[in-house]
C-alpha cells in the first residue's frame, strides 16, 4: 500500500470520526440533561450532571405533570397502523404504474408528484373538511388515512417494481395468475423495499405535527404534541422531565433503525443500481 493511499485512509477515518461524534453529540447531551437541574442545563459548558438520579423518568411515567404513557401509545398506534397501511396502499400503486397499463396511467403518476410538492399546510383545510365529512374528527384514524395515500411512497414503489424482471410478468399472465396474485408473488423479491418504506413512512408519522394539532382530541394527541406541552413558560415542569421524555421519544425510531438496518441497505442499495 503506498504512502498516499494509507494518507487518505487516514483522513477519511479521522473525517468519519468527527462526523460520527458531531451526530451523536446532542443525543448523548439530551441524555445526561435528562439527570441535570434546571441550574445546570442552562450551562452550556457543563456535560456532566453532578448526580445520577431518575426523577426525570419517574416523574414522566407517574404521569405527574402529564399523561405521557397515553400520548407515547397514541403515537405507537398512530404511526405503526399508518405505515403498515401506507405500505399496502403504496407498494400496490406503485406495481400497478411499473407493470400495469390502464386509462389515465401518465397524468394518475403525474398527480402523484404533484402531491409531493404540495406543502402540508395547503391541503389542512381541505383534509379537516374531508374528515368532518367521514365523522372522524378527534378520532386516530383522522390522522391515519390522510397519510395512507403517499405521493412519495407512490414514486417509490414504482421505481421498486421496475426493477422486477419483466419476464416474471409475463410468464403469470401467461399461466392465467391474476394481477393481484403476481403483485402477492413478487412482493418477496421487493422485501427490503417494503421494510425501508415502512421505517421511513413510521418516522414522518411519528413526529408529524400539524396534522394531530388540528385534527386529534385530547384524549387522542400524539407525543409530539405532549413534548411541546411540557416546555413550561413557568418553569413549573423541571426542564429535566422535557429532556426525558424527548430521550424516550427516540427510542422506537432507534430499535427499529438497528433491527432492520441491513433490510435498508440492501433496499437503497438496489434502488441506486437501478
Amino acid at each position: 500500500m503506498s504512502t498516499s493511499t494509507r494518507n487518505l485512509r487516514f483522513l477519511a477515518f479521522v473525517f468519519c470520526t468527527f462526523a460520527g461524534l458531531v451526530f451523536v453529540y446532542p443525543f448523548f447531551w439530551l441524555f445526561l440533561s435528562s439527570f441535570k437541574t434546571n441550574k445546570e442545563i442552562y450551562q452550556p459548558l457543563l456535560l456532566f450532571p453532578s448526580d445520577y438520579e431518575w426523577d426525570a423518568y419517574s416523574s414522566l411515567f407517574s404521569s405527574e405533570f402529564l399523561d405521557f404513557p397515553g400520548y407515547f401509545l397514541n403515537s405507537i398506534f398512530i404511526s405503526f397502523s399508518q405505515a403498515f397501511l401506507a405500505v399496502v396502499v403504496t407498494a400496490g400503486a406503485g406495481f400497478a404504474f411499473a407493470k400495469l397499463e390502464f386509462p389515465f396511467k401518465r397524468l394518475l403518476f403525474m398527480l402523484a408528484i404533484l402531491v409531493i410538492l404540495l406543502p402540508r399546510q395547503a391541503l389542512a383545510i381541505p383534509l379537516f373538511e374531508w374528515i368532518a365529512l367521514l365523522e372522524l374528527n378527534g378520532s386516530a384514524w383522522s390522522v391515519i388515512l390522510p397519510g395512507v395515500a403517499s405521493g412519495i411512497g407512490i414514486v417509490f414503489f414504482t421505481q421498486v417494481f421496475r426493477g422486477v424482471p419483466d419476464e416474471l410478468i409475463d410468464l403469470a399472465r401467461v399461466e392465467g395468475v391474476s394481477a393481484f396474485r403476481t403483485f402477492l408473488i413478487v412482493l418477496p423479491l421487493v422485501s427490503p423495499a417494503l421494510v425501508t418504506y415502512g421505517l421511513i413512512h413510521f418516522i414522518l408519522s411519528w413526529q408529524e405535527h400539524l396534522l394531530p394539532l388540528l385534527l386529534l382530541s385530547d384524549e387522542n394527541q400524539t407525543l409530539p404534541l405532549g413534548l411541546a406541552k411540557l416546555q413550561d413558560s413557568s418553569h413549573r415542569i423541571p426542564e429535566a422531565v422535557a429532556m426525558a421524555a424527548a430521550t424516550f421519544s427516540l427510542l422506537p425510531v432507534a430499535v427499529l433503525f438497528v433491527i432492520f438496518y441491513r433490510r435498508m441497505r440492501t433496499a437503497l442499495t438496489e434502488l441506486a443500481l437501478h
